[in-house]
């Protein structure tokens, strides 16, 4: 029987159409050309992601490079804001879960500023137990470090009885791997099929 569920954040909770990137050249036509992008995002981002540097600290560099003419503040209220949309459905089904007994949390690679916008301002923290963000482990999913920083919090809880819920393939072989139980996240209407082999029923 399943007792612990860590949803990942994007996809499941939050439906996100669209990145930053896409949204800032298609609403306010500021180019964030491919090199730029990729710069940001597989590099100093990443570590803004374990919690290794902040964000507000290092966009400064990037502002005239994508011609971003106003603040840090503003534009995180444009990233921001622009990837708040929550899937009223799942968040049904986890208050369905949860007074069914069964523990719910936020499980997400972030930084500590979107961490808190989605925790705090949207108000998941309203709908679930606790989150665990790469930001506050200090590891991201794929990596096993990221689970077991996170297994800490249940000892008495066997691994077979926490379920993943991702739609990163790779998080949900190492969960498997791990020794928790993991199902990918197509869509709604497939996750809760899913869940009928834990007995779990909506």
């Amino acid at each position: 029987m399943i007792k612990v569920i860590l949803f990942d954040c994007d996809g499941p909770i939050i439906k996100r159409e669209k990145y930053f990137s896409q949204r800032i050249k298609e609403l306010l036509g500021i180019y964030i050309d491919e090199a730029g992008e990729k710069e940001f995002f597989q590099g100093i981002f990443l570590r803004c992601e374990v919690g290794h540097a902040d964000l507000k600290a290092v966009l400064p560099n990037y502002l005239s490079i994508w011609r971003w003419e106003k603040s840090v503040d503003e534009l995180l209220k444009f990233w921001f804001e622009g990837e708040r949309t929550i899937d009223t459905d799942m968040i049904e089904y986890i208050r369905i879960l949860r007074s069914r007994g069964i523990r719910c949390y936020l499980s997400t690679n972030n930084e500590k500023y979107r961490t808190q916008y989605l925790w705090e301002e949207v108000g998941l923290k309203k709908e679930l137990d606790g989150l665990f963000s790469s930001c506050y482990l200090g590891y991201m999913k794929p990596e096993s470090q990221y689970w077991q920083e996170i297994y800490k919090q249940f000892p008495q809880i066997p691994k077979n009885q926490i379920l993943v819920l991702d739609d990163k393939q790779s998080a949900v072989d190492s969960a498997k791997n791990f020794g928790f139980q993991a199902e990918f996240y197509k869509n709604f209407s497939g996750f809760k099929k899913s869940m009928k082999k834990y007995r779990v029923k909506f």
